[in-house]
């Protein structure tokens, strides 16, 4: 029997802190205290002092000499840099999983876009933008190389916050669904040249549509 260690305190600030982040419940720009934190959770402003160390680590806070933490902002500059880095990365990834476990990841993303698709058709947004995470998760778990993961888990925090900003817009994520079954169809297909031609197209409307997310922010006081 295999035992599972319980989660120190540190690991429980930094799950809550984390996914909070991600959600939105702790907006881009937002100061963090980490006595407010520490009293939420019932712990020391240790633990929690280490998560946010953690975090920016991940690019999820910024932290400022006397000035203490907030959630990380995003520049549009930040953006297309974000948009760059995701198209090189997940395209590589793609080819590596489709030269090295093409079945295994047909089965798994036509099952990710189903539940997409269910979730969607639910209004069960939370649970639309995990799996829309899952998806690009899978280009990697089937690539097989461990430094591609590292490199894209580095920042994958980042990348769902940004996400969870961007389905504030009223089509954002109806575009989302119909870009994500149609790159489903084309690994189907195992066609290369239709996958990067979709996913460019999939990450390049994120560039289109933070100008939007901000502009919609702040007409509507969000």
């Amino acid at each position: 029997m295999t035992l599972i260690r319980p989660k120190s305190l540190r690991e429980l600030a930094l799950e809550y802190l984390r996914e909070r982040i991600i959600d939105g419940t702790f907006q881009m720009g937002q100061i963090l205290s980490e006595r407010k934190i520490s009293d939420e959770l019932g712990v020391s402003k240790s633990p929690v002092r280490e998560a946010l160390a953690q975090l920016r680590d991940e690019g999820l806070v910024q932290i400022e000499p006397q000035k203490g933490a907030r959630v990380f902002s995003l520049s549009v500059d930040e953006v297309i840099q974000i948009c760059d880095f995701r198209q090189v990365i997940e395209l590589a990834s793609f080819e590596l999983a489709l030269r090295r476990a093409p079945k295994a990841l047909v089965a798994d993303m036509e099952n990710v876009v189903e539940k997409m698709n269910h979730f969607k058709l639910a209004g069960d947004e939370a649970r639309y933008i995990a799996l829309d995470n899952e998806f690009h998760q899978l280009i990697f778990e089937h690539a097989g190389n461990d430094y591609l993961t590292a490199c894209y888990s580095r920042y994958v925090g980042k990348i769902a916050a940004l996400r969870k900003l961007l389905s504030i817009l009223p089509t954002h994520t109806d575009l989302s669904l119909d870009e994500h079954n149609a790159i489903a169809r084309a690994v189907h297909k195992g066609n290369l040249r239709e996958i990067k031609d979709l996913l460019a197209a999939h990450i390049d409307r994120t560039r289109q549509a933070y100008n939007q997310a901000a502009s919609f922010l702040q007409n509507t006081n969000v």
